[in-house]
């Protein structure tokens, strides 16, 4: 068994801070494997498997990180459902009357080869609860015959809900939550050794694949300097945050916020449409971040890499403008992490020209390559 009921009640106990994106989810899940004594480099988000892409992937003891083109069959895989779609629980959405969602059949092949495979459900419950005993039950059952293991936790309870194939569904308790010590506003210093940004380059470095398992890194290098699980979201939402001519607003990679914040990083306060939370957040946001990362850029030329760097860190400052915009007086700083797992990296040329556009548009710098790694303050 690798994902045991202890593991599960930390996820559950982190997935009960906050109120927003599924990826969060997906971000705890990474980050409670690691504090488990699980390597890094076992552990893919969005990882394809089976011709599909799968929320978590984990991979078998000395599995080495390379997530982009490996034939090895993984050991388990997680498929996770929860969170905020606009106003409405994803759950609501996702799950029929029956207790059958599409990502069951994604992982039916892959259960049927032997690897452990789980539907995580997680109910936001400021958003109106979608799942009653009895449909969990249903969606149980859906699971079983799929040949899943199954989770479920609602907000707010003490315990939660596990069945695995053959086996009946069972009630167990989620881990204690206890308070965090959470940072003060100016606390993300990108040279504190809390932070650990060697060990970060090395984790970065040491896999390849999806973007999000660089994002997934940094959120867990975040977790283990002290920021808490209602701190940090990925993929936020902020309604004041669509470009000109779009109605899709622009969403951070991953957004820290400051001391006091309850983790509600949803667009709307109790999923009611005329409650925007964008005042409630800007009045706690300390630092948002651009990650730019993964294979599919790694086969890049240097001139499409530096490209793609320079709208992310353009993007930041609209994002920023924004932001000071929508709520007068609001201050953000801005970071642009670079993975660049290309063999020799951007010449010297390029990174000159890369920290010369930070400093003049007062946005922090990680750029992290095989021969150097390059930072500006935010």
């Amino acid at each position: 068994m690798n994902i045991t009921n202890m593991l599960l009640a930390n996820v559950f106990s982190d997935s009960g801070l906050f109120c927003g994106k599924e990826d969060v989810v997906h971000a705890i899940i990474h980050h409670q494997l690691v504090k488990s004594g699980i390597s890094s480099q076992r552990i893919a988000r969005e990882q394809a498997l089976s011709g599909n892409r799968v929320d978590i992937v984990l991979f078998g003891d000395g599995f080495e990180g390379d997530f982009a083109t490996t034939q090895s069959i993984p050991v388990a895989a997680v498929e996770v459902k929860g969170g905020a779609y606009g106003y409405r629980n994803a759950l609501k959405v996702e799950i029929d009357a029956n207790g059958y969602c599409a990502d069951m059949a994604k992982l039916r092949d892959d259960a049927a080869k032997g690897i452990e495979c789980w539907f995580f459900c997680v109910d936001m419950a400021e958003l109106g609860r979608a799942i009653s005993p009895h449909r969990i039950e249903l969606i149980s059952a859906q699971s079983n015959s799929h040949g899943l293991s199954f989770a479920y936790y609602c907000q707010g309870e003490d315990f939660f809900y596990v069945s695995r194939p053959k086996q009946k569904l069972t009630q167990a308790p989620i881990a204690k939550k206890i308070a965090n010590n959470c940072k003060p506003k100016s606390a993300f210093e990108l040279e504190s050794k809390a932070f650990k940004l060697d060990q970060l380059a090395r984790e970065c470095l040491a896999v390849t694949g999806h973007e999000a398992n660089t994002t997934a890194r940094l959120y867990h290098r975040l977790r283990d300097a002290g920021f808490g699980a209602e701190q940090l979201s990925l993929e936020t939402y902020f309604s004041f945050a669509a470009p000109a001519g779009s109605r899709m607003q622009e969403r951070p990679d991953l957004v820290v916020f400051s001391e006091g914040f309850d983790g509600r990083f949803n667009l709307y306060r109790g999923g009611d449409m005329r409650q925007s939370n964008d005042a409630h957040k800007l009045a706690h946001i300390d630092t948002i971040f651009e990650v730019k990362a993964g294979a599919a850029l790694d086969k890049k030329g240097d001139k499409a890499v530096m490209q793609a760097y320079l709208n992310d860190i353009h993007k930041l400052v609209r994002w920023r403008d924004g932001a000071a915009s929508a709520r007068k007086g609001t201050r953000v700083k801005t970071m642009f992490m670079g993975v660049d797992g290309r063999s020799g990296g951007l010449p010297v040329a390029p990174v000159t020209l890369l920290v010369e556009e930070c400093r003049k548009n007062s946005v922090g710098l990680i750029y992290i390559s095989r021969d150097r790694v390059e930072t500006v303050q935010p």
